[in-house]
């Protein structure tokens, strides 16, 4: 049989890691896809692959998304992705003990306008601190550098992914302090989301469905093998599974497995960005969604 090549953006090295697992399980092949996972760092960079269709298909965080749709960007929110809460976790280098210390010291993100600038921001405000007394350096590409980047002095604190903090713990490099998805700071909160191109909605709305469902099948599957799951993550991101079982231990409880969009969750998202100013006006979660690919809540994938 003929496999259908497919290309799934992600925003970071970090996101897509159970989809790597459902790769290498063979479940996409049983779908007739050969999907492989392609990173464009950044939430403004990859929204622009999705809108000049240099990618059809993918995931993103909800508040470059939003702030893409709402500017006219030809593409829609159209599933959850397993991390459904804000799963980004703010650590800071060895010696910084309050936030007051951060006026004047440099937060390493993935990029301006991507997701962790306006979650440092909100951070920052419900803790006492002006963004504006602190320097947020974007990282791009070499965000998967950022523990070294630390050690580096370049930056003294960061707000990132998993397994990055677990990493820069074992190493004895960074504190960790808090998750962006602390309801002080995010009361139900969408996080990432899965985009399809209005071209590919109209053109192919079963290779959507396809893909969509081998994701769901591949967060369960990860759910049920953890030993599997931290194998191929200590592989992809050079770190021993002692470490990955510790970043998974961190994260897996707040997973969510089925892809179903929190839709209060997405109706805060939508609301912070209007209130941080990424959307000039205040917009509903409809604007920015095609709910047809939505599973059932009732009926998990089974693996």
């Amino acid at each position: 049989m003929s496999l259908r090549k497919v290309e799934y953006g992600t925003p970071t090295d970090k996101c897509g890691i159970t989809i790597h697992l459902g790769i290498q399980k063979g479940f996409f092949e049983d779908e007739g896809l050969d999907l492989t996972i392609r990173t464009v760092f950044g939430g403004p960079q990859i929204a622009e692959a999705y809108d000049s269709g240099d990618l059809e298909i993918g995931e993103m965080g909800s508040p470059p998304a939003i702030n893409a749709i709402a500017a006219g960007r030809a593409f829609k929110i159209v599933g959850s992705g397993a991390r459904r809460k804000a799963h980004m976790f703010f650590a800071v280098r060895k010696g910084i003990k309050s936030y007051a210390e951060l006026k004047g010291k440099r937060i390493g993100m993935l990029g301006i306008g991507s997701c962790p600038d306006w979650i440092m921001q909100k951070i920052l405000r419900k803790e006492g601190v002006d963004p504006q007394l602190v320097e947020f350096v974007p990282l791009l590409s070499e965000y998967p550098r950022v523990v070294d980047i630390v050690v580096e002095g370049r930056i003294d604190a960061c707000l990132a992914q998993e397994p990055n903090i677990s990493i820069g713990e074992h190493r004895g490099i960074l504190d960790y302090w808090v998750p962006a998805f602390d309801e002080a700071y995010l009361p139900k909160y969408q996080w990432i989301v899965q985009i399809a191109r209005n071209e590919l909605i109209a053109r192919d709305p079963d290779l959507i469905r396809r893909v969509l469902g081998c994701c769901r099948r591949s967060a369960h599957y990860a759910a049920d093998h953890i030993d599997e799951w931290a194998n191929i993550g200590a592989g992809l991101y050079g770190t021993t599974q002692e470490v990955m079982r510790s970043a998974i231990d961190r994260e897996l409880p707040h997973f969510h497995l089925d892809g179903q969009i929190d839709m209060g969750g997405l109706e805060k998202s939508v609301d912070l960005q209007f209130e941080l100013g990424g959307i000039p006006n205040a917009m509903r979660a409809d604007d920015f969604l095609d709910l047809r690919f939505q599973p059932a809540v009732e009926q998990p994938v089974a693996v």
